[in-house]
């Protein structure tokens, strides 16, 4: 299945068991195996992550965020939980996003209803992306 999730807005990030799971209100575009569009639009994202490696660790440690800092000339590591608060004031959107195949990492150029409103998302050791409505 092929996805696009450029200029869709995003209305929560949740961590569950060992899955990361991205909410759309609005759906996203997405593909069947044919290249057929998917409709109705699909709501959710989710990843499956792999946490063989460190199973003790909280999946948490899976995600890393930084934000534009406040003199707007650099980035700054935010908090899993910073980073929630931030959906009080409004939805995302994704700018655009990335995929490493070497390491199944992606990354995720989000735009946040704030004043320094440039974040970067990275998700790691994905092991599996499934979508549903």
């Amino acid at each position: 299945m092929k996805y696009q999730l450029h200029d869709y807005e995003i209305d929560s990030f949740i961590l569950e068991k060992d899955s990361i799971i991205l909410s759309f209100p609005n759906g996203f575009y997405a593909e069947d195996d044919n290249g057929n569009k998917i409709m109705p639009l699909k709501h959710k994202l989710v990843f499956t992550v792999d946490r063989t490696c460190c199973p003790d660790e909280p999946l948490e440690s899976f995600v890393f965020i930084r934000r534009i800092n406040h003199r707007m000339n650099g980035w700054k590591d935010i908090s899993f939980n910073q980073f929630v608060s931030l959906f009080k004031k409004g939805h995302m959107v994704i700018h655009d996003e990335y995929d490493s195949k070497l390491t199944n990492w992606k990354m995720f150029q989000l735009n946040a209803c704030t004043k320094r409103s440039n974040i970067e998302l990275f998700i790691t050791n994905i092991i599996d992306i499934a979508c549903y409505e």
